[in-house]
């Protein structure tokens, strides 16, 4: 049996060869924001280790974590919690846990309605379900709502050691401009559909 991983560091051991999965960061905004914290912290030398450790890659996070309940990979450091946690509830045997060393990246999800929407209306009442306690309770996320609780188990979010950037992250074109370019030289361009159902 492998010890979880606790840090991204520990996703270096040798035991963890071939087995490692993750989504392509050259290919989605918030895996190339994961990785960005971790060179932040780690160096770019991690990555030469990591690709060392040869990896394996899919596009999408859905992907990644039925790839680890499946069992054709031990572990990630890229999956949404709310779906590993749906699939854990769904008795698949997969888990979460979260470094106490290393930073959780979050990002907002956002939702707007368009000024000439053709139906602001049926907008509006879907915002406003999606928003409703009884719904925010049912993702299996955190919620922004103060009177839903974190998931099951969890702390609260802001409990945790976060990377709470995201949005000048994503909206610096050049620095992400230039770390797509640099994780496709290491990786090479995403290969396969994206996972989504």
């Amino acid at each position: 049996k492998t010890d979880v991983p606790i840090s991204a560091q520990d996703f270096l051991r040798p035991e963890f060869k071939g087995k490692v999965i993750t989504t392509y960061p050259n290919d989605d905004d918030v895996t190339l924001y994961l990785f960005y914290t971790i060179v932040q912290k780690y160096g770019w030398e991690f990555m030469d280790k990591y690709m060392a450790n040869n990896p394996q890659w899919v596009r999408g996070h859905l992907g990644a974590a039925r790839a680890v309940a499946s069992g054709q990979a031990a572990a990630t450091f890229d999956t949404m919690t709310n779906v590993t946690l749906g699939m854990k509830k769904s008795n698949q045997p997969t888990d979460v846990a979260f470094s106490t060393v290393d930073p959780l990246p979050i990002w907002p999800q956002t939702t707007a309605i368009f000024k000439d929407a053709p139906h602001p209306n049926a907008a509006k009442l879907y915002i406003t379900w999606f928003l409703a306690k009884e719904q925010q309770s049912r993702t299996g996320t955190w919620s922004t709502r103060l009177d839903v609780p974190p998931p099951s188990g969890l702390k609260p979010i802001f409990d945790y050691q976060l990377a709470n950037e995201f949005r000048s992250f994503i909206t610096n074109e050049k620095l992400t401009e230039e770390l797509r370019k640099r994780f496709e030289n290491y990786i090479g361009k995403p290969k396969g559909e994206p996972v989504i159902r």
